[in-house]
């Protein structure tokens, strides 16, 4: 097929024209050079190649050992060999990343490209090649490796320790039933009072390893993404929550949701939390109101708002209250393990998206959540 016209034309003004290739140059790469591999020792690299290292150009000469000085040597390895193998066959490419040393100390990361020029031989007789920085790229796989390396150790520890803890709980449990089968008639009545308050502690414990497992399981999950309704979860969990909301004397207001893109088990997660939270925190003086509202924004952002009106929280605890294992009442006053809302906020990262509260002490509470539509 023949070349369009505008390639044509564009060639033309590249062969024609210095000032187009400067700005070609200077706007999408960092750094070019040209090797005469007859005079090894002469390779030409352009001024930007030095600058991404803190160097004044004018102080390096056109000689490779400049630049092998600075490469990390490992690398130089790998070039040299990755250049021998093109030189003698050109479907091997020339491309590689290489780190150098910055005169500050910092690494800095480059992808190295280039091809040869052959002589009516065949032979290699020149190398023209590119560099492009790439730091912040490889900075950001590295984070992200980083925390994905934490997310499992934090995963792992923590699965282990409420694993191992499980256990001894659930059989200081069995005890305690025992001694109240066995020995409960020879119990005075601070005894049954004592042995109480240790089921009680039993039964919160059991609850908080519970809920730890539930909190580990989803760090670093596998996210499998599907088409979810947020209405048919909705509607699901509050038939669950039938009970609750009766006892609470609580009345669900609940609008059309859209639906999202997201891992089915954490939206119902989120939700289901959200509106226990909002259950359990209803004032006890009169009827409460909950209402789930939801709508799509222009950006295809997600909102899903759960208002109530309940105790409601202070500024100063709007951020604190997402931390694991922070509870703003005593268990006795109000029941809970303080892991609901950081498991919102863990599944709510884990989607891309974030959780907000606005609250008024004695008023109520709203609980905001923002998420993609679709994971891209």
């Amino acid at each position: 097929m023949a070349d369009h016209y505008l390639k044509t034309e564009l060639d033309h003004q590249m062969s024609t024209d210095p000032e187009m290739w400067s700005f070609v140059q200077q706007a999408s790469l960092d750094g070019v050079w040209y090797w005469d591999l007859e005079q090894p020792d002469q390779e030409w690299m352009s001024p930007e190649f030095w600058r991404l290292f803190g160097i004044d150009p004018a102080t390096k000469s056109h000689n490779p050992a400049e630049w092998q000085d600075i490469i990390n040597p490992d690398d130089l390895k790998i070039a040299l060999v990755n250049f021998e193998l093109h030189c003698a066959d050109p479907a091997h490419p020339y491309d590689q990343l290489v780190r150098y040393r910055h005169t500050d100390g910092s690494t800095i990361w480059v992808r190295c490209r280039g091809r040869a020029i052959r002589n009516d031989k065949g032979e290699a007789i020149r190398m023209f090649g590119v560099h492009n920085e790439i730091t912040a790229v490889r900075r950001r796989h590295e984070t992200g490796r980083e925390l994905d390396a934490a997310n499992s150790e934090l995963r792992d520890f923590a699965y282990a320790v409420s694993h191992d803890l499980k256990s001894p709980v659930n059989t200081v449990g069995m005890l305690l039933d025992e001694l109240h089968e066995g020995e409960g008639a020879r119990l005075s009545d601070d005894g049954h009072h004592l042995l109480s308050l240790a089921g009680e502690s039993i039964g919160r414990m059991q609850v908080l390893i519970d809920e730890l497992l539930r909190y580990t399981s989803i760090i670093g999950e596998v996210m499998e993404f599907v088409p979810v309704s947020l209405n048919e979860l909705a509607q699901g969990l509050l038939h669950e929550l039938d009970a609750e909301l009766s006892a609470a004397n609580v009345v669900i207001d609940l609008q059309p949701l859209p639906q999202v893109i997201a891992h089915e088990e954490q939206m119902r997660l989120l939700l289901s939390n959200l509106l226990t939270n909002a259950i359990k925190f209803s004032r006890l003086d009169c009827e409460n109101r909950i209402s789930i509202a939801g709508q799509t924004t222009g950006d295809n952002r997600v909102l899903i708002s759960i208002t109530d009106q309940g105790v409601g929280v202070g500024p100063e605890d709007f951020e604190r209250i997402f931390t694991i294992f922070t509870r703003l009442h005593r268990p006795e006053q109000i029941a809970g393990t303080g892991l609901g809302l950081a498991l919102c906020r863990r599944i709510v990262m884990n989607h891309g998206g974030s959780i907000t509260l606005t609250s008024d002490p004695g008023v109520g509470s709203c609980f905001t959540v923002e998420l993609p539509q679709s994971q891209t």
